[in-house]
């Protein structure tokens, strides 16, 4: 015999969230504005840390094309697919795992 469960689902207050979810047994509860980062790990300065060492790599790419590139178009082409690839990668291991 299946027992009848209520569950509550906590969501961030997203756009991209439906906000007229009506779900069987699930009560779906959309957290206050801007209190996601206070209540979600990931929010709490990991994320910032890896957009700080991506923009830092971003960065020093732009400072060394500066000179030879005459325009943004010539810019964006210097950027390549493994440029892209790469940047992530080394911001993740600038990281200071002990930190979090």
């Amino acid at each position: 015999m299946k027992k009848k469960r209520k569950l509550i689902l906590f969501m961030g207050n997203s756009t991209s969230h439906p906000d007229d979810l009506k779900l069987k047994n699930i009560n779906v509860v959309f957290l206050p504005p801007n209190t996601t980062s206070m209540l979600q790990p990931l929010d709490q300065g990991i994320i910032r840390s890896f957009q700080v060492g991506y923009r830092e790599l971003l960065l020093r790419h732009v400072l060394s094309q500066i000179s030879s590139c005459k325009s943004s178009e010539e810019f964006a082409k210097s950027v390549f697919g493994l440029d892209a690839i790469s940047w992530p990668t080394s911001a993740l291991k600038k990281w200071n795992l002990g930190a979090f």
